[in-house]
């Protein structure tokens, strides 16, 4: 056994350190936090961004079936009114062709002459249908315009005065007062037409 020698003095060595494991990464809390935060705005932003325009649109569809159900008494109503006004329109010129007529006896006369013309050269018998209060005038007129023109008149009470049928083994015209009349009525009503299609539209 050898023993160290005790005069010399002896210097201590510390032991040799060991390589320390890395410590491991503290997450970054305050990063996650502020990604979980913009990951969720997006998701809510898209959803309450859809939620919105769906209750928009619904909305909007709402007010157009509200509105359209507003509108649609107004349209009944001036539908209502343009025919009011026409049927009074047809009555007034009714009434004023009839006194018209009643006060001018001698229209008849006028309308006869037309028709007479409308038939052109007429030489066979002429029939013509018109009112009894007419007749006598017309019988004078033919007497002094048409003296060889064959005419048969034939009085008919259910006529308006001012008007007459007259026909022949060829042609007929039909100048009565109600032919004229029907003519202005559905003019009125080919007017009231185009005016209620352009309302609606």
């Amino acid at each position: 056994m050898i023993l160290s020698d005790p005069g010399r003095p002896r210097s201590w060595q510390p032991p040799p350190l060991q390589d320390a494991a890395p410590a491991a990464a503290v997450p970054d809390t305050a990063a996650i936090a502020e990604r979980a935060r913009a990951e969720g705005y997006a998701t809510g932003h898209a959803e309450g961004l859809a939620a919105g325009r769906a209750k928009a649109a619904a909305t909007a569809a709402e007010l157009a079936a509200l509105l359209g159900n507003m509108a649609a008494p107004f349209r009944q109503q001036e539908a209502d009114l343009l025919r009011e006004l026409s049927e009074l329109v047809v009555r007034v010129a009714t009434a004023v062709v009839r006194r018209e007529l009643e006060t001018s006896p001698g229209a008849i006369q006028d309308v006869l002459a037309e028709a007479l013309e409308i038939l052109e050269a007429v030489e066979g018998p002429v029939d013509v249908h018109l009112h009894p209060a007419d007749a006598a005038l017309v019988r004078e007129w033919l007497a002094n315009e048409l003296p060889k023109l064959a005419v048969t008149l034939h009085t008919d009470a259910a006529l308006l005065r001012g008007g007459c049928r007259v026909a022949t083994a060829e042609s007929y015209v039909d100048a009565s007062t109600e032919r004229r009349l029907d003519d202005v009525l559905r003019a009125l009503r080919e007017s009231r037409g185009a005016v209620g299609g352009a309302t609606e539209t």
